[in-house]
């Protein structure tokens, strides 16, 4: 029998790999999954472990958690020799269980405890031993598809390469620290950004642990440095570290230290910066009047110094002194909420989105969430309200578009050293670094009736920090939609995720809803288990088969939970009085994966924080979004809008061929073979037979597995008016997690001039190269790939969703998840399906309601028979991005 962990479904599919050949142990029962799928287990070394019952398995392994927290206990408490010991039988019990993870947690924990009573030879030597088992042991758990194990190896890799680093900075290596530090960052931030669910909550960080320690090393590595400047500069951020941490009186060592050379050196700003920290330091202890006393000369210096960004650092300080104290809220909102206007407004001065980012976290992000918390104890609706839609009119876009995509590379040139603007090397030498300025969001209408109550403290603002009003106001609702109820509904997240939703036939009534973080990480976690988006090491074929047994075991269930999660009772009652109304929605980063069409309505709200077998008490039918209401996305305020393009032939890009890529590879065919009988080619057939489509051809299999369907075509074909541009194939996120470098795959060689760095003889074409081009997209466009609508999910969102907005597109047909191919379900077509559902309801006078009535049938396919070719994995995620009906048409 197969004791302890469970089986993966299928046999391993390839050859062992050469790392495991001299392997003494592999983890994860390796021997065991072996024999278990009647492969040789002599090729394995099976161990003892494999003779196990699974009642012995699971005491051993109760016993070893249970010497680990003991172990952990001991060294807290400095008692070396014992944590020693009890690691010892640690290790033990994992060989015996035949884990690996175990023991190299253990043998990072001793790395750790050897370090801090300054053996270093064997703290080298244990951290070292964790990182050479890595790579074999990783391979191991790959080559059987066991991919949980991964997260605690993953975790004991971490801990060990933080000792090297504090011993590579302690010998002088500040190369080697500098190199370990960086590849810790880069994947904290990978982890970051994956999927929702890929990784479990605490590796992602939630309470700062990890960062604190990143950064407190970082400061480590910069002292050792030793450039006097520097030091103070490394003094004040380890003080920082530690004031975070809880260790006050450190950290006010630190913060002074910084001050006395600061003061040496006559840095003024610098002794500003002391009275903050020191003023953070009294309030952490509850020492108010010493607060109050420092921030008071905070302030007097910045007004004397006439540098409107200190006064707004003073007075944020103020008011968080103040809210953590008790004061009268009002008093705090009156200083804090110019305050986080103006820090919001401030975040636009950069030119980097790294910069826009930092600021954001330090600044801007923190005072917006505390004023909406102030805002939401306050019952301040409106206001909250008109915060939302300002957090959500935000939206990339570049002034410059120069990029010909018809042309030849043009020749680097140097910048000139009093130019700000980096030169558009856009060419292949630069991506994510692109001085994409962010540009403030417009003034705002709130309604017809009534202006934004933010508009006299956007005054106040202006008045204190120095901030430019918006030149223009756009408004803030869409159009409505003659005959039936059009509601609004927008997330923001600032800590909490904040929900405002309104009625056009009533905008001036508002309703607004904090979502606990908790519910929203519950819901993201349910959403990431069924997305067909592989997760870290999981291969195509592996994330499919997850996502249509999560749909099949558990889809009505995810519908129920997301709805409970996400909608308040006040909107669910609305809802159903309405008569098919339609929902425009703008999602949170939080929230950008949601299929809301399939949402379920519930029948009562749970007066108790729900049990997991509780959820469905609170449901009598299953009534879902769809079946009431037709649902598509709004696109931010802030992404301009053009005139309607004229009409013309249909733009047809499907599934192009990339250079250097097999068919079945990673960026292979997402069609699979076609022929004359298949549906996807009688549907171009047909259309062929009403009219000329582009790129010109003959007969329906001449448009898919093109060769020429580059950036080149795609200018020449959109230079003359179109009608619709329908692209079927690979999206993704080549690099910048702020949008710029999300991509389209087309057949472009890697010579082709573009913002993306090659992918061998490929050029992805990124958002970058679309908005830089002088290309106009058509009214209606499809862009059917994988999580081509994941603009929403960005920290900035200006991916090819609302690059396409910005080009000229009225309405955009996306997906908010990684789209199965057809191969997953031999037999049928969906893929082809979806596209012709697409193409025909972008041909139709209502896309948006063709569309939800098609995914209406979908679900009511799926319910009378929930087979994997039905499977909402393949038509839930498609949904509209529709600008054409909310009455604006401006451009910057």
């Amino acid at each position: 029998m197969l004791a302890g962990l469970p089986p993966p479904l299928e046999p391993p599919d390839r050859p062992r790999p050469p790392e495991l050949a001299d392997a003494v142990s592999h983890g994860y029962n390796c021997r065991c999954v072996a024999r278990h799928f009647g492969l040789d287990p002599a090729a394995y070394r099976e161990l003892p472990a494999c003779a196990l019952t699974e009642a012995e398995y699971d005491a051993l392994l109760a016993e070893a958690f249970a010497v680990q927290a003991e172990a952990k206990r001991l060294a807290v408490a400095r008692d070396v020799a014992g944590a020693q010991r009890a690691y010892t039988r640690m290790r033990q019990l994992a060989q015996q269980l035949d884990r690996v993870s175990l023991e190299v947690a253990a043998v990072s924990d001793l790395a750790t405890v050897c370090y801090s009573a300054g053996d270093l030879r064997n703290a080298r030597q244990c951290a070292e031993a964790v990182l050479s088992v890595f790579a074999v042991s990783t391979a191991a758990i790959v080559h059987f598809g066991q991919y949980a194990e991964l997260r605690m190896i993953e975790g004991s890799r971490e801990v060990a390469e933080r000792v090297l680093i504090s011993l590579s900075t302690e010998e002088g290596d500040l190369d080697k620290a500098r190199e370990l530090l960086a590849d810790q960052r880069r994947r904290a931030a990978f982890r970051k950004a994956a999927e929702p669910g890929q990784f479990p909550r605490e590796q992602l960080d939630p309470h700062g642990a990890d960062e604190l320690e990143l950064r407190i090393l970082e400061v480590r590595v910069q002292v050792a440095a030793g450039v006097t400047g520097d030091v103070a500069e490394a003094s004040y951020a380890l003080g920082t570290l530690l004031l975070l941490a809880g260790e006050v009186a450190q950290a006010r060592d630190q913060f002074e230290h910084a001050g006395k050379v600061w003061a040496a050196n006559g840095d003024t700003p610098g002794a500003r910066r002391l009275a903050s920290a020191l003023a953070r330091c009294a309030a952490a202890e509850g020492d108010w009047p010493s607060a109050e006393e420092q921030v008071a000369e905070l302030q007097a210096a910045a007004r004397e110094s006439g540098e409107w960004l200190e006064c707004l650092r003073a007075n944020y300080l103020s008011a968080t002194i103040g809210y953590a104290r008790g004061e009268d809220p009002r008093a705090v909102l009156d200083l804090l909420l110019p305050v986080a206007l103006a820090a919001q407004e401030y975040r636009f001065a950069f030119a980097s989105a790294q910069a826009r980012t930092a600021w954001a976290n330090s600044v801007a992000g923190p005072a917006t969430e505390l004023l909406m918390v102030l805002l939401t104890q306050l019952g301040e609706t409106r206001l909250a309200a008109e915060m939302i839609e300002r957090a959500c009119a935000v939206g990339a876009y570049p002034e410059d578009r120069s990029l010909d995509l018809t042309g030849e590379l043009p020749t680097l040139t140097t910048t000139p050293a009093e130019s700000d603007q980096l030169p558009l090397a856009a060419l292949g030498s630069v991506t994510s670094s692109l001085p994409f300025r962010l540009a403030p969001p417009p003034g705002l209408r709130w309604s017809p009736s009534s202006p934004m109550e933010l508009d006299a403290w956007s005054q106040l603002a202006a008045a204190r920090y120095g901030c430019v009003p918006a030149p223009r106001a756009v408004e803030s609702w869409p159009a409505a939609d003659p005959g039936r109820e059009t509601f609004i509904l927008r997330y923001a997240d600032a800590g909490h995720t904040y929900l405002s939703w309104r009625t056009t036939s009533d905008l001036d009534t508002v309703h607004t809803h904090p979502i606990d973080a908790d519910l929203v990480d519950t819901a993201r976690g349910f959403l990431a288990e069924a997305s067909p988006t592989p997760r870290e090491g999981e291969r195509v074929a592996d994330a499919v088969r997850r996502s249509l047994d999560a749909f099949s075991a558990g889809e009505q269930r995810l519908a129920r939970v997301l709805a409970l999660n996400l909608l308040p009772a006040d909107l669910v009652a609305q809802l159903r009085r309405a008569t098919r109304p339609l929902l425009r929605i703008q999602p949170s980063p939080a929230l950008a994966t949601v299929p809301w069409g399939l949402l379920a309505l519930p029948d009562r709200r749970p007066a108790h924080v729900l049990e997991a077998d509780e959820v469905d008490t609170c449901f009598d039918s299953d009534v879902r979004i769809l079946d009431l209401a037709d649902v598509s996305l709004l696109a931010p305020a802030g992404i301009p809008r053009r005139e309607p393009a004229p009409g013309g032939p249909p733009v047809y890009l499907l599934d192009p061929r990339i250079p250097g890529q097999s068919a079945f590879g990673e960026l292979g065919s997402v069609l699979g073979k076609q022929d004359a009988t298949s549906p996807l080619i009688r549907h171009l057939d047909a259309q062929l037979a009403t009219g000329p489509v582009r790129p010109a051809a003959v007969r329906g299999l001449d448009l898919v597995r093109r060769t020429d369907t580059d950036r080149q075509l795609l200018a020449e074909v959109l230079a003359s008016a179109c009608s619709r541009l329908v692209f079927a194939g690979h999206v993704s996120r080549i690099q910048d997690v702020h949008g710029a470098q999300t991509a389209l795959h087309l057949s472009c060689s890697a010579d082709l001039p573009g913002t993306a760095a090659p992918i061998g003889a490929h050029r992805p074409f990124t958002a970058a190269d679309l908005a830089l081009s002088e290309v106009d997209m058509p009214a209606r466009v499809a862009l059917i790939g994988c999580a081509s609508a994941s603009d929403f999910g960005l920290p900035e969102p200006f991916g090819v969703l609302l690059a396409a907005v910005a080009a000229g597109a009225g309405l955009v047909a996306a997906t908010v998840w990684a789209l199965p191919t057809s191969a997953a379900v031999p037999g049928a077509d969906p893929m082809a399906e979806l596209i012709i559902a697409v193409d025909t309801a972008l041909a139709g006078p209502d896309p948006v309601a063709k569309l939800c009535a098609w995914q209406r049938e979908r679900l009511a396919h799926w319910r009378e028979r929930p087979e994997p070719a039905r499977s909402p994995a393949f038509w839930a995620a498609l949904t509209c991005l529709d600008a054409t009906d909310d009455g604006k048409s401006w451009a910057r």
